[in-house]
């Protein structure tokens, strides 16, 4: 059976539920800067962009419970489900997690952080990625936002199903997402693979859950 496996804060898991009995995530989109009329404008997009996400990171550090270290963590990719809701995975040197945000505020961590596992210190040669977590849609699920952390290494990743459909993740300082037609179950193997290319072009896959 697959379920979604996040222990939301209420207000925030009233907020999903909605989205989920609408299907208002079908679309789900990963914001980019947009177009620019030059590169004086696209500077201060993503400027505005990149202040916005250290903003809702320190919300987010603030709204959770026994955060380790909150001065050391930064922003790292974010996935907008709609435009009142969407994820940013927040990250320090140690561990990464999963925020929630609701128009454009962090309002707490899905989860919490795993200090246990998952963790860049058990990042290796042969598996320079880990997964993080997945926020699956509906019940039975139709489809999964995934997370993942990787190394500095790694330069660009994609998630292979099981039918070898390949679905590119978007990459940031260590950090990935990406939304997949196949979600992953706590009660079942990894579903998906991950595709990782690295500095060198050297490319490594391997199950997203190990």
């Amino acid at each position: 059976m697959t379920t979604n496996k996040w222990a939301l804060p209420l207000a925030v898991a009233a907020a999903i539920a909605t989205l989920i009995a609408g299907g208002a995530v079908a679309n789900a989109s990963i914001p980019d800067a947009g177009p620019t009329v030059n590169a004086a404008a696209g500077s201060a997009v993503r400027s505005a962009v990149e202040t916005s996400d250290d903003e809702i990171t320190r919300e987010c550090v603030q709204a959770g419970q026994d955060v380790p270290d909150p001065a050391s963590w930064r922003p790292g990719v974010r996935f907008d489900l709609d435009a009142e809701n969407g994820f940013l995975v927040i990250r320090n040197d140690e561990y990464a997690a999963v925020c929630l945000v609701k128009n454009g505020k962090g309002t707490g961590i899905a989860g919490g952080v795993d200090t246990r596992r998952h963790v860049y210190g058990d990042l290796t040669a042969a598996r320079p990625f880990d997964y993080l977590s997945s926020w699956n849609e509906g019940f039975p699920a139709t489809g999964s936002v995934h997370f993942g952390i990787a190394s500095s290494e790694v330069t660009a990743v994609s998630l292979v199903g099981p039918d070898n459909s390949v679905t590119p993740a978007v990459v940031r300082d260590g950090t990935f997402a990406a939304k997949s037609a196949f979600p992953e179950s706590v009660d079942e193997p990894t579903t998906n693979y991950v595709r990782a290319t690295l500095k060198d072009g050297q490319v490594i896959e391997g199950p997203f859950r190990s």
